[in-house]
């Protein structure tokens, strides 16, 4: 059955399918109408139980316009959510994220990043929060509490990494917002043979992205290497004075097996030049998307590909980020007039397209691209557009082999006798 892809999608927009740079291609969009489920304990683990929810995955939509992109997505992930040892749930959020496509430094004050709320999104749809998870240490009851002094802020990795489930650092909050604290093992490969793909958008428009980039950070000829965290654990064995040298009153408790060195995001100190990445858990580089440049935040981790702090994102924003838009992020109003991206190719206002099916996507080795009737040709490009293969199917089921394909995003056109349609993957190995 064909279907038309009509000139308005969402709020107003007209559609086109050519990529126009990586803040508007480097999403997962949603073209199969998957919808979202997640495993929970009934009772004692390890039974599950699975819950299928009605909700769309990854996104719905990628629509911008000169100045800005917006992406709408009900905030799940398109894998089986869980388990995770809380009662929470996901939930639809129905997000719609303003990313500027004009990233620029903050000169003057930075904006700090959400302590223990949303600091990004990752390409699908799934919010990044930090390190903090609303708990610090109350000298009055001697433990981690929601209500504690608020100067010892308990590390959410260390304190809830073991409830949070296999995609690596996802679990729902009570008001069931899915999201990541650390490092979404599902998004990227570790340890990576190539550079990291682009794993999600901070909100002051800088990518994110996982583990690995250049070993020059302007030279990419130069290898790839992990990103090293510049923070390391500070060399105290009580805490009575905070990281930026003040006097902690009360004080934190001592260093013991109870609260060992690392329970606390106030363990940690910035050593400037002790690793790869700034103080903001980034660098200036090129990347493979960028590569006149850009700034670029790295996911931290260690030399076994574990979580290592600050994670994600540390205690400040790179670039511009005014206060109001940090506080409205995933509630922007989409404005008239936008274009909508559909995966890649040519701009349309209304034509008819043949349905097509690729997975799996993210893949590793092999993707099965299925189609309504046999396809006159299937060309695989580079981000760049730079031809890749070109396969002539015999079939509707045609087997593309990407394992020896760099990490990366690449566009599928599938050509048929009228129409292309075009599709994006994503290689993770």
């Amino acid at each position: 059955m064909k279907k038309q892809i009509l000139s308005i999608i969402g709020a107003a927009c007209s559609v086109a399918t050519l990529a126009q740079s990586p803040e508007i291609e480097a999403w997962m969009l949603n073209t199969t109408g998957h919808q979202a489920d997640y495993d929970y304990y009934p009772g004692p683990p390890p039974t599950t139980t699975n819950v299928q929810l009605s909700d769309s995955s990854d996104i719905k939509t990628v629509c911008y316009n000169t100045t800005d992109v917006y992406v709408r997505a009900n905030g799940l992930a398109n894998y089986t959510m869980g388990p995770w040892s809380n009662p929470n749930v996901p939930s639809n959020m129905n997000w719609t994220f303003k990313i500027t496509r004009s990233p620029i430094e903050e000169t003057g004050t930075k904006t700090n990043t959400p302590f223990g709320g949303a600091q990004g999104v990752a390409i699908n749809g799934v919010v990044m929060f930090g390190y903090g998870d609303g708990k610090s240490y109350s000298s009055s009851q001697g433990a981690n509490v929601g209500n504690g002094d608020g100067l010892w802020d308990t590390d959410a990795w260390i304190a809830e990494g073991t409830t949070m489930d296999a995609s690596g650092g996802g679990h729902p909050t009570g008001g069931g917002t899915y999201h990541y604290h650390a490092t979404p093992f599902t998004l990227y490969t570790d340890p990576g043979t190539g550079h990291s793909v682009i794993i999600g958008y901070a909100f002051d428009g800088f990518p994110i992205y996982g583990p690995y980039g250049y070993t020059n950070a302007t030279n990419s000829s130069s290898g790839v290497s992990r990103m090293v965290s510049s923070y390391q654990l500070r060399s105290i064995t009580d805490r009575t004075i905070l990281p930026d040298a003040s006097t902690s009153t009360p004080p934190g408790p001592v260093v013991s097996a109870s609260f060992p060195l690392g329970t606390y995001v106030q363990d940690y100190e910035y050593v400037m030049g002790s690793g790869t990445m700034d103080e903001y858990n980034g660098r200036y580089c090129v990347t493979p998307e960028y590569p006149s440049g850009t700034y670029a935040y790295f996911l931290s981790t260690d030399s076994n590909g574990d979580p290592q702090f600050p994670y994600i994102m540390a205690g400040s924003y790179y670039g511009v980020l005014p206060q109001s838009d940090l506080q409205n992020a995933g509630s922007s109003t989409s404005p008239a007039g936008l274009t909508c991206y559909t995966g890649g190719g040519s701009s349309i206002n209304e034509q008819e397209l043949f349905e097509v099916s690729l997975y799996p996507n993210p893949a590793t080795a092999i993707v099965t691209i299925e189609t309504e009737i046999v396809s006159q040709e299937i060309s695989v490009l580079s981000i760049d557009g730079k031809l890749i293969e070109t396969l002539y199917p015999t079939s509707n089921k045609t087997e593309l082999i990407v394992s020896n394909y760099p990490n990366g995003i690449y566009l599928v056109q599938i050509v048929n006798e009228n129409s292309v349609s075009s599709q994006r993957l994503v290689i993770t190995k």
